[in-house]
């Protein structure tokens, strides 16, 4: 297994271990300390402050190493979702929706969503298979071709770098709320 792979599996090993509860919060605590600590509400958080909400997040966690690992994703997808959901979408989830937060995340859950087709449609993610391999290879690879999107099409995910489609991949196929 590469390095890369190697990572990944870390990565989505920490994201199960932690169950659909154990991400939801873990995600929420660091959504806070972005929004709060790292000023997020204007424009996206820095990742050497990202950083330092996840050690201080996973300070008392039994397994810190593994606490670390999943929070590495999460901050990966909060520096991410720019460029996941474009401006045009995300103005339409301010104006009809009573919660940001919420519409947000169901957005990109439904971009997640699309990318785990495309690693289904590759080959990847079989029951029994190697995840971590497959989520590679995805990654390094898909973006030999330019994904452009229109704006407001949920079905369309960008071009990404491959951090940003190990994440999405990760915390989907991981579980993660």
């Amino acid at each position: 297994m590469n390095g890369r792979a190697a990572y990944v599996a870390r990565a989505l090993a920490a994201v199960r271990s932690l169950g659909p509860a154990g991400c939801a919060e873990l995600n929420r605590a660091l959504y806070d300390a972005a929004r709060a600590r790292c000023r997020a509400d204007a424009g996206t958080p820095a990742a050497s402050c990202l950083i330092a909400a996840a050690r201080a997040a996973c300070t008392g966690a039994a397994d810190r190493a593994r606490c670390e690992a999943a929070a590495d994703v999460i901050a990966t997808n909060l520096r991410g979702q720019a460029a996941l959901v474009d401006d045009a979408t995300r103005f339409r989830l301010v104006r009809g929706s009573a919660d940001y937060h919420t519409a947000l995340a169901a957005e990109l859950h439904r971009r997640y969503a699309a990318l785990a087709a495309e690693l289904v449609l590759a080959g990847g993610a079989a029951a029994g298979g190697d995840d971590a391999r497959a989520i590679d290879e995805l990654c390094a690879h898909r973006d030999r071709a330019l994904h452009a999107c229109q704006a407001g099409d949920a079905a369309c995910v960008p071009s990404l770098p491959w951090s940003r489609c190990v994440a999405a991949l990760v915390w989907f196929v991981g579980g993660g709320p």
